[in-house]
């Protein structure tokens, strides 16, 4: 709960500091805040407390099994995956090679998320709850696809979406290995 928390509390800092960024027809993503000296330090806590809470979550988490190791490692990945993605912002407007390593992290971050969610929805109990989150970071991540190809610039809302789903998920299935009565 903390890693999603710090990441929507100090996103939406980000934003409410600096709005003109994502908040346009022509949508920037969430790592310019990384490069603006009035949102760099809220985006550095945003990305890097979401990683430190995930995987102090996944030391934390002390179901048996074989699928709570699976959350286990879960979220130590995710926790990594933000780590290297807010590493790879300070300098990815630098020159090409970076911009480009930022890029392929971002992509790996996206790919992991709706692999991880699907799992996490097959995991988890039968619920419409579970299935709507599910639904909105699919729709997160068909955008994300739509902004690669050039077709939209909808890389804000691709984020938003993806992570909004992804985070709702990730505390769901915590909270189950945690108490297997949480639905």
């Amino acid at each position: 709960m903390y890693s999603q928390l710090s990441l929507l509390v100090f996103m939406s800092l980000c934003i409410a500091l600096h709005p003109g960024l994502v908040l346009k027809w022509n949508e920037a993503g969430l790592s310019n805040y990384g490069i603006h000296i009035k949102t760099a330090i809220p985006y550095t806590f945003a990305l890097g407390l979401c990683a430190l809470f995930a995987m102090a979550a996944a030391q934390s988490l002390r179901a048996m099994g074989e699928a709570a190791k699976h959350m286990r490692n879960l979220l130590n990945v995710y926790g990594g995956l933000m780590l290297v993605s807010l590493l790879s912002t300070y300098g990815y407007t630098l020159n090409t090679g970076l911009k480009n390593v930022h890029i392929v992290l971002n992509i790996a971050t996206a790919l992991f998320q709706l692999s991880a969610a699907l799992w996490m929805y097959g995991t988890l109990p039968r619920s419409r709850s579970n299935a709507v989150w599910l639904g909105v970071l699919s729709m997160g991540f068909v955008f994300a696809v739509i902004d690669y190809f050039k077709v939209l610039h909808v890389l804000f809302t691709a984020q938003t979406l993806t992570g909004v789903g992804f985070g709702v998920l990730v505390v769901h299935a915590v909270r189950h290995f945690a108490d297997p009565s949480q639905p």
